[in-house]
């Protein structure tokens, strides 16, 4: 019985030994195995340097060049999306590992952005889609949380070297609506990032809002762009409006045969641009409209004074637009230096030769002979609407949105004013604050195509203000009076530069204008 106890005890023992020497061996072959650089290991480093190239399901925003603090609203709910679903790297594009970077490589040379055809959101005739924060500002959400006032613009990409010169005016953020179809999204993708790398006011206060039609679709992998995103790279940043011109030579004879006189959806980006905002007040001017150096402080504490005194919730702040010849050396950069080029005949009222009646109510003549003071303040109240008034204004960010069935041109930014006076808006003149234009526009810049769709619009306007009215049970302007008797549909637009094209368009506006005088005289 005792040597079977013993004997049973030593197998134990033996047992207990085996035991112990293999946890021992486990340990060591987890610790050795964690400390070498395995392939799962190295796939993660891999994917945290992709943060540019991908798009996580959600698309609220592709990662920035450099790691940003500032997260766009809503961003919490795309980084639990980014938990869940697997990153989507674009086919055309290798992601070089680490060791393959050189570490002098520019960062613009790098990383690529890019967008999920799939994740685009229709507009409500579902034409077009739109990608909301494609691209966004690296400081945009600390910009949007202390400033009261956001800039929103919209522009096709062939314009867009333009936010060059409009961003050295503007501190605070700004949202960018881009129509880019076909391959136009390839060359935006890649002409924003040239942008970022090179200017770092755009990289910090500006997002991007990429738009294209749905029967031309954006595309950004295409076999002309075989090698351009090198090229990007180490483009001259001191020539953004040749980089872009060469960039823009990808597209096709075919492309451009239709490409010119497709209807811009002009509404549907100052939506998506104003709707990108995150501001209380929004400035929706276009993206060649130039601020003065300065205005944007000016206004921000313009605001604050008008939200202290609470004394206004439909009020619009109208900022003159003034055409610069294109002789000038320079854009005029306060008021006393703009009346001295309208006297000189360097400047004038926008739209003055093209169809002046969208001025008219500011009564800009009265605001030139107001002399510049020094703090930004009220000029004066816009007395009579008048029929197609459009000026640029800054106001609350739940105006009306602008009418989309106004595609193309003609009877976009007027017919959103229209309904602002509709809906009881006030409008009163700033006294110093203005922008600029550059050159002078006149009927014979107008190609045909662009006539027949300002035609085309004006036949939609009955439609519409019939909503207005019924929307807002109100008709201040007794238009639903008038419509059989301007007979919008059956307009005719002038074009081109013959005597006959400008006769005629001379005779429409005199027309309106008189109609609207007579109109006035009689209240």
């Amino acid at each position: 019985m005792l040597r079977l106890f013993t004997k049973s005890r030593g197998r134990c023992l033996e047992l207990a030994l085996v035991v112990t020497l293999l946890n021992l061996f486990l340990s060591f072959t987890v610790v050795w195995y964690s400390s070498s650089p395995t392939e799962n290991n190295r796939q993660a480093a891999q994917d945290s340097r992709l943060l540019l190239s991908v798009e996580y399901t959600g698309d609220s925003a592709l990662a920035s060049e450099s790691p940003v603090s500032d997260t766009v609203p809503g961003s919490e709910a795309g980084s639990t999306n980014a938990q869940v679903n697997t990153l989507k790297v674009k086919p055309s594009e290798e992601v070089p590992s680490e060791a393959e970077v050189p570490k002098d490589v520019p960062n613009s040379a790098i990383p690529k952005l890019s967008i999920d055809n799939r994740l685009g959101v229709f507009d409500k005739f579902r034409r077009f889609q739109s990608h909301m924060f494609s691209v966004v500002g690296e400081a945009w959400s600390v910009l949007s949380s202390s400033r009261a006032l956001c800039l929103g613009a919209q522009t096709s990409v062939d314009r867009l070297y333009e936010l060059v010169e409009l961003v050295k005016n503007w501190s605070g953020p700004m949202s960018i609506a881009v129509f880019v179809p076909d391959i136009e999204l390839a060359v935006g993708l890649r002409y924003i990032q040239y942008l970022r790398s090179c200017n770092q006011a755009i990289e910090k206060q500006v997002s991007f809002h990429l738009i294209y039609p749905v029967e031309h679709q954006g595309t950004t992998n295409h076999p002309d762009l075989q090698g351009l995103d090198e090229v990007v790279g180490n483009m001259d940043c001191k020539q953004p409006k040749q980089v872009l011109k060469y960039l823009l030579n990808v597209r096709s004879k075919e492309m451009l045969a239709w490409r010119e006189s497709y209807p811009y959806p002009q509404n549907l980006l100052r939506n998506l641009a104003k709707t990108g905002c995150q501001t209380n007040y929004t400035y929706i001017p276009d993206i060649d409209m130039v601020p003065t150096p300065g205005m944007d402080r000016q206004l921000e504490t313009f605001l604050q004074k008008q939200e202290g005194a609470k004394n206004c919730s439909k009020c619009a702040y109208v900022i003159p637009t003034y055409e610069i010849s294109i002789n000038s050396t320079h854009l005029p950069s306060n008021k006393t230096e703009l009346l001295q080029f309208v006297k000189d005949k360097q400047a004038r009222q926008f739209h003055q030769a093209l169809y002046s009646i969208n001025q008219k109510s500011s009564n800009l003549k009265k605001w030139e002979k107001i002399p510049e003071t020094e703090e930004l303040d009220l000029a004066y109240k816009v007395e009579k609407y008048i029929f197609k008034y459009e000026p640029l204004y800054i106001a609350r960010g739940d105006t009306p949105a602008f009418d989309e069935r106004f595609i193309g041109f003609g009877m976009t930014r007027n017919t959103q004013v229209y309904e602002m006076y509709v809906a009881g808006y006030s409008f009163y003149l700033l006294n110093n604050a203005f922008t600029n234009h550059w050159g002078f526009q006149s009927i014979s810049s107008r190609p045909e195509w662009r006539a027949r769709q300002q035609e085309q619009n004006n036949a939609r306007f009955d439609e519409f203000a019939k909503e207005v009215s019924a929307h807002y049970n109100a008709d201040p302007y007794k238009m639903l009076d008038q419509l059989k008797k301007m007979n919008l549909k059956h307009v005719k637009v002038a074009y081109g530069v013959t005597k006959k094209n400008k006769t005629v368009a001379k005779k429409e506006e005199k027309k309106v204008l008189d109609e609207d005088i007579k109109k006035l005289g009689t209240e």
